[in-house]
């Protein structure tokens, strides 16, 4: 079993933050400071993945290598890399967040194999799910979503994908 977290960041989703069949990659490695919402902390988080790639660009794996990908891209849609969501996850600029999505989302999907599991989170802090869902080459699997125990924050979704041969006849008994 091969799995790539294409945005693991501090690695925050994970129980076991270095198991053995999973690739963590990040755009970034190393120690990142925010202060706490009322400043009364300042908190440092160390962003440290096995492979440093973006994953808007070409990512250095071959084509169908990876079981599953797991792919929670930044949901802030902002010019400023100023405040704690910034810091910790990155963002995506105004102007080109559906371009910087689609691209990804078809590069991940290109190193992913055929039957893989493609894992989506995404929040609608900035935008709705019904934005982002037709820049995906397949349709949803399944799914779930939950209202945000913080306030304004968005609901949470993970879907999952199947990426599967549209022209296979799938036979089904």
């Amino acid at each position: 079993m091969k799995i790539l977290d294409a945005t693991s960041g501090p690695k925050e989703m994970w129980y076991q933050k270095n198991h053995p069949f999973v690739t963590y990659m990040d755009n970034r490695k190393g120690k990142f400071i925010y202060w706490n919402k009322n400043k009364a902390q300042k908190v440092t988080i160390k962003v440290n993945p096995d492979v440093v790639a973006d994953w808007t660009k070409t990512i250095p794996f071959d084509n169908n290598k990876f079981d599953v990908v797991i792919f929670d891209p930044p949901h802030i849609i902002q010019n400023s890399t100023k405040g704690v969501m910034p810091t910790k996850y990155t963002i995506l600029k105004p102007d080109s967040w559906k371009y910087q999505l689609k691209k990804g989302i078809n590069e991940l999907f290109r190193v992913l194999k055929p039957n893989g599991m493609f894992i989506f989170k995404w929040c609608e802090s900035c935008k709705s799910i019904d934005e982002v869902l037709p820049l995906f080459p397949y349709p949803p699997l399944f799914g779930t979503n939950s209202d945000s125990v913080r306030k304004n924050s968005g609901k949470i979704y993970w879907i999952t994908f199947l990426k599967y041969d549209v022209n296979e006849k799938l036979n089904i008994n």
